[in-house]
């Protein structure tokens, strides 16, 4: 018989590893062709949650050696965001789920927006690193946006919470439910976008107690076993 000692361990452990994961608001455009933070580091877990400001922006993951293009797999496109009203958020969010310590590498496809230093990236290896992306993004002969819909991540609608300043690294208070499966083009209209009911990804802190307890049950099952 499992002693109750080796049970309560190990639910403890399974309950802090997906408690630990944290959201990450970025912001892209408040001021000006940027996101900030711009070079993000991110845990395994860690949830980035896209924040769009005026005019109409995207964000689309890319590599180190062609920063201005898509990457072919592996990576995520949010479609754009139109927003009229300067200073004010999008009504919608975009957010991506970290799967890996690689590198991660994204740029905005509206214009010529990347070229103008619109890039990010998440564990960049170095400060160098992530200057000399910036550097190749402006030599960059076109700037391309995907072919399709979003992928890679969801969009979602965000309660006004959190969209004039954003959240905390540590969680995000939006409110957020399912809302486009589609995309908006770069003049701003909605394009092959279609109604969702199917429930969003939840506020962090209501979304790591739910998934925790789904994991400490498991976890008590493994340990009785």
């Amino acid at each position: 018989m499992t002693s109750l000692s080796n049970i309560l361990l190990a639910a403890t452990l399974a309950f802090s590893s997906v408690c630990s994961a944290k959201t990450i608001p970025v912001k892209v455009g408040e001021s000006g062709l940027t996101f900030e933070p711009a070079d993000i580091k991110a845990d395994v877990g860690d949830v980035l949650e896209f924040w769009f400001y005026a005019k109409n922006h995207s964000v689309v993951t890319s590599t180190a050696a062609k920063p201005c293009e898509p990457k072919t797999e592996n990576g995520f496109y949010s479609g754009f965001f139109p927003v009229a009203q300067t200073g004010v958020a999008s009504e919608n969010v975009f957010r991506v789920t970290v799967n890996s310590t690689t590198p991660l590498w994204f740029y905005c496809s509206q214009g010529k927006h990347c070229q103008a230093g619109m890039v990010g990236a998440v564990n960049a290896k170095s400060t160098d690193d992530f200057d000399k992306f910036k550097t190749a993004a402006k030599a960059a002969a076109s700037n391309v946006t995907p072919a399709g819909g979003v992928f890679g991540g969801s969009v979602a609608k965000a309660s006004s919470s959190g969209s004039d300043s954003g959240s905390s690294s540590g969680g995000s208070s939006s409110t957020l439910v399912a809302v486009h499966s589609g995309t908006a083009t770069a003049s701003g209209a909605w394009s092959t976008a279609t109604s969702s009911t199917t429930p969003g990804s939840p506020a962090s802190g209501a979304g790591a107690v739910g998934v925790s307890m789904s994991v400490l049950v498991a976890a008590l099952g493994f340990a009785l076993a």
